[in-house]
């Protein structure tokens, strides 16, 4: 009996000290899986967080990149005068570059598409004045964002950015218009790997749907998001995340972020990731139960083996078991119980003891190993801090005191230590002469995300230096603070002053040499003029044979200082990018006739054979720079008979096809006999102003620009050029230059340009300030029959034109009191000339610019012959405009 009460007492006993034991292990356990459960729903709020600022960023760089590309759009030149070929092969460009728009569209003011990257005739036919983003980048003349919008060329729902394109006056002239697809959003949700029931969506500026990730049947795009959920979104205007029903009536954890096109801009976009409430607690809830499950059946497991243990054996194996217990609760988690495993329900209690004892050890050495590797990663940061060159401080965002700074900070602007915790942000001494409004700094410090800053500052010392701020607003230990960034950016904007005064200096000397050599130019034109034409007068008198070879002498002489002017100007013009192709019609054979005419006087007084030939397969006319063409060959055989002192030159042309069916390769051979080009120098003779020999006793004379211009020339035309040279033997030039072939229907316009108007006598008025040129124009007119009243400016050309009847106005440009521009500009639309306005007027200037002749044209003016002109030419132009105008 005594042995049944021991017994039994040994069994309450012993369940007693399985409670007392392990209650608290339990409890603790317990305890911990419900921190998990609670751990794991601020966790889900962290992960959609940091996933909606992620994609945050992304459309953030799609919009930046976006703008970008708008604005490099905008400013090309074929966009900005609305040309409508040229601007399709810029947006289809752009969007077979960039798969993420789904349309690129030009449109005028009115909002008519002028071009579209793709649709053809079809987006031709609409009309966009009634998009947001287009009446937003009129108004304002900025990069615009729009709302949601069912695209017109793709019917799909897309969101649009705009660019204005601005003209020369600065006032847009028309829109660039492109959309966005959102889509590719779906991929990178996906592969977030959230909740089976989590959503991504994205809303306009006004709450309406745009987009949303995966689609439901309650659900609709472009129709409004849930006014809560926008209305909490829209109301705090930053980051965020908050608990409420969405569209479906679910209860949902959402976190969302406002986009912006720069920081002080309102919102144009919404972004919203959700996970359903109810699974994030699903699965803390599966947690929670399965530890409480696990804990019942370690207890219910102990109180059984408590039970059925008895004597004095499970006594003592209890005890130790007790004595284990206890050494565990006071943290000494190294001992085991020294129950022997085998020794049934007990031992295997004591297993269980003692795995659990080398679980808390394991989990202890873990927390001791993160203790420490955390207090290193804390000691780095700190090290990193201290010893960052850079300066940063933290700053309390309510009194924006500087509460914190490192060394680097304080050496910056010579602060002292006792100067934190007391010196605000907007007591530091900025710059008076920086005229920095207060408002607009707080707004650019203090603002929302990431903000940068250049600040001219005043240290304590007095010296000036120029601060790089940027700011972030962070959280430390749940406390808000603003981390400031200073960084001394003096020394690079001292040499970016430096490379801009440099840029200046340089942009001043090149206009400066550009202004040289219009008015040497100029100059040169106005008397060569004056020698060339009486040299052509003198031509039409009754001369020996002696007297017109000396004539004859000194117009080849004004011609050779003619085309070393000509090349002058035009290396200046190519230097500068300044210099056109025309293309127009031309014939081939007339082409190789001209050239060899022109330059066979000069190959017979060397007694050299000049001769070419154009092969059968080459066509006779094609689409091409005429002039440019004349000017490579003239150069080429000037060059070669130059070279050669006894033998041939001879020109060969032929023709191969292109990729592109509507171009051909027109290829010119010219080879000669003379002296070669050393291997060494066959490289230099295409740089500027450098011949082969350059002594004072060179043989052959030059300014060295020929295969220079040549050179460039061709590589105008898209072609290329290839040299072979062997002294004494000779040299071959190769030049192969790219021309339109299908021109049937414009030869025709061709050949019927070329037809002129009968010649007939006409009455002219001559404009002219320079007295050699305006008696030397005169009578070069009057031998070729024609009736020349004279006026010496602008000003008595208006007061002589409506006293007769003329057939032609011949005006100079550059003179005194009225300009010929200026002339023009009145004849054509001042009222008092009416009745004159639409009499022809040909500038005869010695300015033979480009933007020269626009500026002619611009006013009116019908034809541009420029000094010195050949007679010919004149006589030509004339009979051909007044047949025209006739």
């Amino acid at each position: 009996m005594s042995f049944k009460i021991f017994h039994g007492s040994i069994r309450k006993k012993l369940i007693i000290l399985v409670l007392l034991a392990t209650l608290p292990t339990f409890i603790l356990y317990f305890y911990t899986e419900i921190s998990n459960r609670e751990d794991k729903v601020l966790r889900a709020k962290n992960t959609i967080s940091r996933l909606v600022n992620g994609f945050s960023l992304i459309q953030q760089r799609v919009t930046e990149s976006t703008h970008t590309l708008l604005k490099t759009v905008a400013a090309m030149p074929a966009v900005r005068k609305l040309n409508e070929a040229k601007a399709h092969v810029i947006l289809s460009t752009l969007l077979k570059a960039n798969p993420i728009y789904t349309n690129a569209i030009l449109v005028d003011l009115n909002g008519d598409v002028v071009s579209a990257g793709k649709g053809g005739e079809e987006a031709k036919r609409l009309n966009f004045a009634d998009r947001k983003q287009f009446k937003e980048a009129c108004s304002t003349g900025e990069f615009s964002a729009g709302e949601f919008v069912i695209g017109k060329q793709s019917q799909k729902s897309i969101f649009p950015f705009a660019m204005p394109v601005m003209g020369d006056d600065g006032k847009p002239v028309g829109v660039v218009l492109i959309g966005v697809r959102l889509s590719y959003y779906c991929k990178l949700f996906r592969d977030a790997d959230l909740y089976s029931r989590a959503f991504f969506g994205v809303s306009d500026f006004k709450g309406i749907r745009i987009f949303r990730y995966p689609m439901s049947e309650d659900v609709t795009v472009g129709l409004p998001i849930k006014s809560e959920v926008f209305r909490r979104a829209e109301h705090k205007g930053n980051p965020g995340v908050f608990e409420t029903k969405d569209s479906s009536d679910v209860n949902r954890i959402i976190a969302y972020t406002p986009l912006r096109i720069s920081s002080e801009s309102p919102p144009y976009m919404y972004m919203f990731i959700g996970v359903d409430s109810s699974e994030v607690m699903e699965k803390a809830n599966l947690v929670l139960l399965r530890g409480i499950f696990i804990t019942l059946v370690a207890l219910s497991l102990s109180l059984l083996i408590a039970w059925f243990v008895g004597g004095s054996a499970v006594a003592e194996s209890i005890e130790k078991l007790a004595a284990a217990t206890r050494r565990l609760g006071q943290g000494d988690d190294t001992l085991v119980s020294g129950v022997d495993y085998s020794d049934g329900e007990v031992g295997y209690l004591a297993q269980t003891l003692d795995g659990m004892s080398s679980l808390i050890h394991k989990r202890e050495v873990e927390r001791n190993e993160a203790l420490k590797q955390l207090s290193e990663s804390e000691e780095q940061h700190r090290i990193l801090f201290e010893n960052n060159p850079v300066g940063i401080c933290l700053v309390n965002p309510e009194t924006n005191i500087i509460e914190f700074a490192n060394p680097a900070f304080m050496s910056l602007l010579e602060l002292e230590d006792k100067q934190l915790g007391s010196l605000s942000l907007f007591e530091l001494k900025y710059s008076l002469d920086a005229k920095i409004d207060a408002g607009d700094f707080k707004k650019n410090i203090l603002g929302n995300g990431w903000n940068a800053y250049s600040v001219p500052c005043v240290t304590r010392s007095g010296q000036m230096i120029v601060v790089d701020i940027v700011s972030a607003n962070i959280k430390i230990k749940g406390k808000d603070f603003l981390a400031g960034f200073f960084t001394d950016i003096t020394a690079r904007k001292h040499s970016e002053n430096k490379l801009l005064e440099a840029k200046e200096v340089a942009e001043q000397a090149n206009a400066a040499k550009n202004d040289f050599l219009a008015n040497i130019s100029h100059e040169v034109r106005t008397p060569l003029n004056g020698v060339l034409g009486m040299l052509q007068l003198l031509q039409t008198t009754n001369l020996n044979k002696e007297q017109n070879e000396y004539v004859d002498i000194g117009l080849r002489s004004s011609q050779s200082l003619m085309r070393v002017l000509e090349d002058l100007l035009d290396f200046s013009k190519i230097e500068a990018g300044k210099l056109d192709i025309y293309e127009k019609p031309f014939e081939v054979s007339e082409l190789l006739k001209q050239c060899i005419d022109l330059l066979k006087v000069q190959a017979d007084e060397k007694g050299i054979e000049l001769s070419g030939q154009i092969s059968t397969e080459t066509q006779d006319i094609y689409l091409g720079d005429v002039g440019r063409l004349r000017q490579i060959l003239f150069n080429l055989i000037g060059n070669a008979i130059k070279f050669t002192d006894s033998g041939s030159i001879n020109i060969d042309i032929y023709s191969l096809p292109h990729r592109d069916t509507s171009k051909e390769r027109l290829f010119f051979v010219v080879k000669d006999t003379g002296v070669g080009i050393p291997d060494d120098k066959i490289a230099d003779i295409f740089e500027s102003f450098t011949q082969v020999d350059g002594s004072r006793t060179r043989k052959y004379q030059g300014v060295g620009l020929g295969l220079s211009i040549v050179k460039r020339l061709v590589l105008l035309m898209n072609g290329s050029m290839n040299i072979e040279s062997e002294p004494g033997i000779g040299t071959t030039v190769l030049i192969c230059v790219q021309v339109g072939r299908n021109v049937s229907q414009v030869v025709v316009e061709f050949e019927e340009g070329e037809s002129s108007a009968k010649p007939r006598n006409l009455n002219l008025l001559l404009v002219e300030d320079e007295r050699v040129n305006r008696i030397m124009a005169k009578k070069i007119l009057e031998k070729m029959g024609h009736r020349v009243t004279c006026a010496e400016n602008g000003q008595q050309c208006l007061n002589m034109i409506t006293k007769d009847s003329y057939d032609a106005v011949l005006m100079d440009i550059q003179m005194p009191v009225l300009t010929g521009i200026e002339a023009s500009r009145i004849i054509r639309t001042s009222p008092e000339y009416a009745d004159v306005s639409s009499t022809p007027i040909v500038a005869l200037t010695a300015h033979a610019t480009k933007s020269d002749m626009d500026a002619a044209f611009d006013v009116g003016m019908n034809e541009y012959i420029t000094k010195p002109f050949d007679k010919s030419v004149l006589e030509d132009v004339l009979q051909r405009m007044i047949g025209l105008h006739a």
